[in-house]
């Protein structure tokens, strides 16, 4: 639990909280932008105890702090820039994105500020699917009856039909979630936003009916997340510039009014139409990428990935994970992201085998014992600021090793997990094919290994870790 002092003295490296003018946050990092860049004082930030990074720039700095404390540092942050009146949490974080140009980390910045918050949900209902797998494994097994998964007239158990319709649960509105957040991040009313996706996910007695154009017709759930993101920033955009036409009087009403009809009607006539296409047109890439390019194709996606989380703009793919969960029920990129961050489970392996037995490392396997377990769990950031990037052959080591396991598992075709960010170990319960994924993260941590052992590190990167710890 990160208290106030500490995230002051974060504050004081970052020109102080008068200098902050935005703050946010992902899972594991405290995003803010500064008005004054010169008062960014990146390398005494870099030696306070617990930041493991530092990316982005100067204007823009990302410093991760690991899973849970990003999120306190974020509201600590908050606080004491002394959040005004009833502007809602996360308003003001990218409070002017529709209204100047902005950079390509920014519009990272917004897709993982929009999906970031649906996460826990995602993974949670995900890895109930996972767990549902197990008990059916059970039944079949052992003939616990509890565990039958069958439909309750062919005498199936009430539990199991329960916590389908529990699994299923955030899945059945992600499309509302997706355009309320959306709404929220740029300042809108998330509500109104919520509309929107509600057109999105079921557009009633239009249903089946022709568009008129290019064989087109109208379609529940058409679009996806894609366009669930893009109404949640139309409707935002309309609604901020109505609030400033409209008298005080009709502030109630005229905004939601104007925002909801037109972006609805933008969304039925234009958004889901042409997201529709890019979905499947995606969807058609991803599928044959991975049933035609096979292992090759796997070694590839696993062993380029971690320069994405390096960078923070691995959040670029969360569309694409949630288009193929809707249009093919589970995504074949989850399963090869995940063993991207056994390379770095196999570089810890590696780096305590090579110097376990040397005194003067031992803050190295201190590091590197800490961090496994959260690696083991999914976690990556912690061991690739924390560890592998400061002594850079490791980190390639780990590429390496994520690639071998890509390449084992893109000899399953038909591999995918049903959840979104249930990786690491726990990965297994919801991919389409557990022993495929458990080989090839066994491969992922074995090449690792064997890189790390045999690249070793440079003396000099070792000695300049040690000095900063």
């Amino acid at each position: 639990m990160l208290d106030e002092k500490y995230v002051k003295k974060i504050v004081e490296n970052l020109g102080g909280i008068h200098n902050i003018e935005k703050a946010s946050n992902c899972m594991t990092r405290l995003r803010v932008t500064l008005r004054d860049e010169s008062l960014f004082q990146k390398d005494n930030l870099k030696k306070i105890e617990g930041v493991m990074g530092i990316i982005g720039s100067a204007k823009s700095p990302q410093i991760v702090l690991g899973p849970g404390k990003a999120e306190q540092a974020r509201k600590i942050v908050e606080k004491m820039m002394g959040n005004i009146g009833d502007v809602p949490e996360g308003q003001r974080n990218v409070e002017n994105f529709s209204e100047h140009k902005k950079n390509r980390s920014e519009i990272f910045t917004f897709i993982s500020q929009v999906f970031t918050p649906l996460i826990p949900a995602l993974a949670g209902t995900g890895l109930l699917y996972g767990l549902m797998k197990l008990f059916q494994y059970i039944y079949i097994y052992f003939g616990v009856e509890l565990f039958n998964s069958a439909a309750i007239a062919d005498g199936g158990s009430i539990f199991m039909a329960a916590l389908n319709v529990i699994a299923g649960s955030f899945f059945s509105v992600m499309n509302i979630a997706v355009a309320a957040q959306a709404a929220k991040v740029l300042g809108g009313n998330m509500f109104v936003g919520m509309a929107v996706g509600g057109i999105i996910s079921n557009v009633g007695a239009l249903d089946g009916v022709s568009l008129g154009i290019l064989n087109i017709s109208f379609k529940s759930g058409m679009g996806g997340t894609l366009a669930a993101l893009f109404g949640g920033i139309l409707v935002a955009i309309i609604e901020k510039k109505m609030r400033k036409m409209t008298p005080n009087a009709l502030q109630v009403h005229l905004p939601a009014l104007f925002a909801a009809t037109i972006s609805g009607l933008a969304v039925l006539f234009v958004i889901q139409p042409i997201t529709g296409i890019i979905a499947e047109g995606l969807t058609s890439i991803v599928l044959w990428l991975v049933r035609n390019a096979g292992a090759i194709g796997g070694a590839i996606i696993s062993g380029t990935f971690l320069p994405f989380v390096a960078m923070g703009v691995h959040h670029i793919f969360t569309p694409i994970h949630t288009t193929l969960l809707q249009e093919v029920g589970y995504t074949c990129l989850q399963g090869f992201t995940s063993l991207a961050g056994a390379g770095l489970a196999g570089v810890a392996v590696g780096l305590f085998i090579k110097y376990r037995k040397e005194k003067k490392y031992r803050k190295v396997k201190s590091a590197v014992l800490g961090n496994l377990p959260t690696q083991l769990l999914g976690i990556s950031e912690p061991m690739i600021y924390g560890v592998s990037l400061p002594l850079w052959r490791p980190f390639i080591a780990a590429n390496l090793g994520g690639a071998c396991g890509g390449f084992v598992l893109g000899l399953f075709p038909t591999q995918g997990a049903v959840a979104m960010n249930v990786s690491g170990l726990l990965g297994v319960l919801v991919n389409t094919e557990p022993w495929a994924y458990l080989l090839g993260y066994a491969v992922s941590v074995s090449a690792a290994a064997f890189f790390t052992y045999i690249f070793g590190v440079k003396k000099e990167n070792m000695d300049i870790y040690l000095n900063d710890n």
